[in-house]
């Protein structure tokens, strides 16, 4: 596993860093900085990785993380949409001078910031209106920015549509063992998904006994390792069935199921419905969406 990488952001007379990214898929380090990072995920799916804390992210996603709390997003190995689209912006917390933000009038944006250091994803009306305003900065100019970015920050200061992300709120060296052993774990489990892990196994790779780890997995990742390892089994199936290429039971077998009976039932507990529909309305949606394209191809040729 590669040590925590510490990344160098601001350069020159910038205030702060506003971008609009594209790329194939995520496969960033995990890393650390000391400027603040609000990130807005319009397309891409994966793993999301914060301090001690493991989750899934999909389009829409966005997020707040503190200074120097240890993140990255991923998808390179995992199955779905990893074409990465994003909107993210970077500063640090004196960006307008050592007190500006210490005026009784940001108290509120003083709690954000404070908040930040477990990372903070946001969900609903807050998510929707920062989407738009973060849309906003990209057409402005640098003063115009300015403002939008005050204004945003104080849109997600004041929102209660929100969810901390981690347990830990420090430095990395504070974090930085269980961060390290957490990664470990995923890593393997990303590595090994297809093929049968025992519990002892996965022990011995975040060095604890098997009740211990137990208990340490679902405090970081609020469900049991073997869910989670079903999750990636059946998110790998699901790609499996879209090429149309295996049967239902080669499939199950590919993706680390040893038994039919059990992949359906742990495949309708994630997806509500059996692999066969699944199949059926995915592959149904993709041609009528393919018909659409093409018919509108078309009209444009004509």
């Amino acid at each position: 596993m590669a040590k925590l990488f510490n990344e160098t952001i601001l350069h020159g007379n910038h205030l702060f860093v506003l971008k609009e990214e594209r790329f194939p898929y995520n496969e960033f380090p995990l890393h650390i900085h000391p400027e603040y990072e609000l990130i807005l995920v319009l397309k891409s799916s994966g793993k999301r990785y914060v301090g001690d804390s493991i989750d899934s992210f999909l389009p829409g996603d966005l997020c707040l993380f503190g200074p120097n709390l240890p993140h990255t997003f991923y998808n390179k190995h995992l199955p779905g949409d990893r074409e990465v689209h994003q909107v993210v912006i970077q500063f640090k917390g004196d960006f307008l001078g050592e007190s500006f933000f210490e005026r009784p009038q940001f108290a509120a944006i003083n709690g954000l910031f404070l908040r930040s250091g477990h990372g903070i994803c946001f969900r609903g009306e807050t998510r929707d209106r920062a989407a738009i305003t973060m849309q906003q900065m990209l057409l402005a100019d640098e003063a115009e920015a300015i403002a939008l970015l005050i204004s945003l920050l104080n849109q997600l200061a004041r929102s209660q549509e929100y969810e901390l992300l981690c347990s830990y709120n420090g430095t990395p060296s504070a974090i930085y063992t269980d961060t390290e052993r957490m990664s470990r774990v995923y890593h393997f489990l990303l590595d090994h998904f297809k093929r049968e892990i025992s519990l002892d196994e996965i022990s011995s790779v975040a060095n604890l006994s098997p009740p211990a780890f137990c208990r340490y997995f679902k405090k970081h990742t609020r469900k049991t390792h073997s869910a989670f390892l079903n999750e990636l089994r059946i998110n790998y199936a699901c790609q499996l069935l879209k090429q149309n290429k295996s049967s239902v039971l080669e499939i199950s077998l590919d993706s680390g199921f040893n038994n039919l009976s059990y992949f359906n039932r742990q495949f309708r507990l994630q997806m509500n419905e059996t692999p066969l529909k699944y199949q059926k309305r995915v592959m149904t949606t993709e041609s009528k969406d393919a018909a659409k394209k093409s018919g509108h191809l078309q009209r444009v040729n004509n």
